[in-house]
């Protein structure tokens, strides 16, 4: 478990808006679970076992940050398994880092096993996971995010538009659109366009994973055809003051997370100094910004920690930080009563 953050923000109601479970997920937990299933590891030894999830490198390559998710995927699906999960990460998340408010995102279908878990049955675990939570900490808000992927044909990633829609009365807020493009297939945003419409239809928040393998094109296009109401990462955007233009005319929020933008070769941010470029870019612009960790459990790091990295750095002032928690606040897709924040 990542130690509980001491900094300068642990005293501060803290939210974050885009954690992936798989990478969020405790590897003792995930160790456990898999032996409780009967599931073959790659190794007998816990340590080694935790090693194969620990992002220790400076840089890693894109193809071999999504091999991560594989045993993550595996272990997480059973109704059994992901209902765990889910309830230990917001609660952990309170505990450790004062998070009150908390957007998780995961693909229910990889969390089937390719069809042999009932589909339903997942996500009914999962919704009971976040909901024991959220009765164990009142103070906490909570929804799911369902992940489209771009490894899914267009006729799987509708089915997860569906049960987004069938289950948000239970506290299902949005979709997203991320996973690796198929080696030879090019991404064609316009396949999406129904699906995200038909999301925001039936008053679904809409996310998108742009500016990764195609930098600020890639950006341009999910704007243009989705129209998202936030883009996580986006980071490259900052090299096109047009494009900044248009992320503030429509209002998009930038989800940002630095240590993962920072460790992953594909958003090519060269340190701490051209971190600051970049945000100094965004505020310039007036982007709506907020910070979260991506995979807190990969990278060993956890909100406040992001936070006080980029405080210590000078990358962002304390001030910015607190703006931008607020951002996160005001622009999270879960409904808040008027006399929280």
């Amino acid at each position: 478990m990542i130690k509980k953050n001491t900094r300068i923000f642990n005293n501060i109601d803290l939210a974050e808006l885009h954690v992936h479970v798989g990478g969020a997920t405790d590897p003792a937990l995930l160790w456990h679970l898999a032996h409780e299933q009967g599931i073959k590891l790659p190794t007998k030894d816990f340590w080694q076992f935790v090693k194969l999830f620990t992002i220790n490198k400076k840089k890693i390559k894109w193809e071999d940050f999504h091999e991560l998710f594989h045993w993550t995927e595996l272990i997480q699906s059973s109704p059994q398994a992901i209902e765990r999960c889910i309830h230990e990460l917001i609660s952990g998340a309170y505990r450790n880092c004062n998070i009150t408010l908390l957007e998780l995102s995961f693909n229910p279908m990889f969390r089937n096993r390719g069809g042999e878990r009932d589909l339903d049955h997942i996500i009914a675990a999962a919704i009971r996971g976040m909901e024991k939570a959220l009765l164990e900490y009142p103070q906490v808000k909570a929804g799911l995010i369902f992940f489209l992927d771009r490894r899914l044909s267009v006729e799987k990633n509708e089915i997860i538009v569906q049960k987004a829609i069938k289950y948000k009365h239970r506290g299902v807020v949005g979709i997203d659109l991320a996973g690796m493009t198929v080696a030879g297939r090019k991404l064609n945003y316009q396949d999406y366009r129904d699906c995200y419409r038909f999301a925001k239809k039936n008053q679904l928040g809409t996310v998108v994973h742009a500016g990764e393998e195609e930098g600020i094109n890639d950006i341009e296009k999910a704007i243009k055809y989705l129209n998202p109401q936030r883009i996580i990462h986006g980071i490259q955007a900052y090299q096109s003051p047009k494009l900044l233009a248009k992320i503030k005319e429509r209002q998009i929020t930038l989800a940002i997370c630095p240590t993962s933008n920072l460790k992953i070769d594909i958003y090519q941010v060269d340190g701490f100094v051209h971190f600051r470029k970049i945000f100094k870019s965004f505020i310039k612009a007036g982007i709506k910004f907020c910070i979260n960790t991506d995979d807190p459990e990969f990278f060993q790091i956890n909100l406040g920690q992001e936070l006080t990295m980029l405080l210590k750095h000078n990358v962002l002032t304390k001030k910015e930080i607190l703006a931008a928690n607020k951002t996160a606040f005001n622009n999270s897709f879960i409904k808040l009563r008027g006399d929280e924040k």
